[in-house]
């Protein structure tokens, strides 16, 4: 018996502004969240926050009610969900964003915090000067699943069995499928199915945030930026482009969830819906900005070095919204930074 895996996390990274200075008029009544407050989990990376939004659990919350049917006869897949979707997800998060945030410090950019929601992680640094800046600090989140795949493929050849339980040799490479026989055989089956998925949600995260040209997902970033510093497009193209790109990806991912919803795989097909309704809407605020000849207060194309098509500094006193006030959670304060 086996289970297949999937995972979808999405981590994107948009440029901030510095928030403008006007008040807000004294009538109007104070911004509040409509998802539960975040919490602190200390800092690193040179006293880098990080916070958690309790949302963050989501998707391990349909797993676990997923996984239920299969309690009575093999208990330990709910213990598997737990640690796969809890802990280990988290920490492959954590790293991706740690990339973003490396590469944005490296290249002369400012980082506010890491804040984990449901759509993955929030990273909120601020711009670098040049596209082809932006482009390395998008890069740098999906490649962060390079080294954490092959960290997780040497843990399961060091505890994979010799043999499965009906038998055969078990091959270097692990399945794509959760077996939940070899799971429940012990200590190192458990580690061994644990290792073998961890690998394939490290393969799956770096081809979803990398290969998919959709904003607001890394891949999207690198489309937009190509588009303009690679192709010549000029920015007000490049991003209608990148939003018609965006829409029609996300209608595929919302049609595949139903479809999913409908023969298999709930915790799945209902995360991945959601997801695509995310991507369809922030594409569609890009669509929206285009037609009005508002980009200069879109998140990503309202920087200079986007307006610019080139390599001029992005930090203008322009007072450009920054994507925590388009999309981020309502009670991260817009002008500690950006989404990523």
């Amino acid at each position: 018996s086996s289970i297949s895996l999937y995972v979808v996390c999405i981590t994107t990274m948009t440029a901030t502004m510095e928030e403008s200075s006007a008040p807000p008029p004294s009538s109007a009544p104070p911004k509040k969240s409509f998802l539960p407050t975040s919490i602190s989990l200390g800092s690193c990376i040179g006293g880098v926050p990080i916070k958690l939004h309790f949302t963050f659990f989501f998707l391990l919350l349909l797993e676990f009610f997923s996984s239920i049917r299969l309690a009575g006869e093999f208990p330990l897949y709910m213990l598997f969900v737990v640690v796969l979707y809890g802990p280990v997800l988290m920490l492959t998060v954590l790293i991706h964003e740690f990339g973003h945030i490396f590469a944005t410090k490296r290249l002369g950019g400012e980082v506010g915090g890491v804040v984990l929601w449901p759509l993955g992680g929030f990273a909120l640094c601020g711009p670098t000067d040049s596209l082809s800046k932006e482009m390395k600090v998008a890069l740098a989140g999906p490649l962060t699943h390079i080294p954490q795949m092959l960290f997780w493929w040497m843990i399961y050849l060091l505890v994979k069995y010799e043999f499965d339980m009906a038998g055969n040799e078990t091959a270097i490479w692990p399945s794509f499928s959760i077996f939940l026989k070899t799971m429940s055989s012990g200590p190192a089956g458990f580690f061994q199915v644990l290792a073998g998925e961890a690998v394939w949600l490290n393969i799956i995260l770096f081809a979803f945030n990398l290969c998919i040209p959709a904003y607001p997902l890394d891949g999207g970033r690198v489309y937009a930026a190509a588009l303009i510093l690679k192709l010549k497009v000029e920015p007000s193209k490049a991003a209608f482009v990148t939003a018609m790109t965006g829409m029609v990806i996300s209608l595929a991912m919302v049609s595949y969830g139903i479809v999913r919803l409908f023969t298999g795989g709930a915790g799945f097909s209902l995360y991945m819906a959601l997801v695509g309704l995310y991507v369809f809407y922030e594409s569609y605020l890009l669509s929206n900005a285009v037609k009005r000849d508002d980009l200069k207060n879109h998140p990503i194309f309202g920087g200079e070095c986007y307006q610019s098509g080139g390599a001029t500094d992005s930090r203008s006193p322009g007072g450009d919204l920054t994507m925590a006030e388009v999309s981020a959670p309502a009670d991260i304060p817009a002008e500690e930074g950006v989404m990523a």
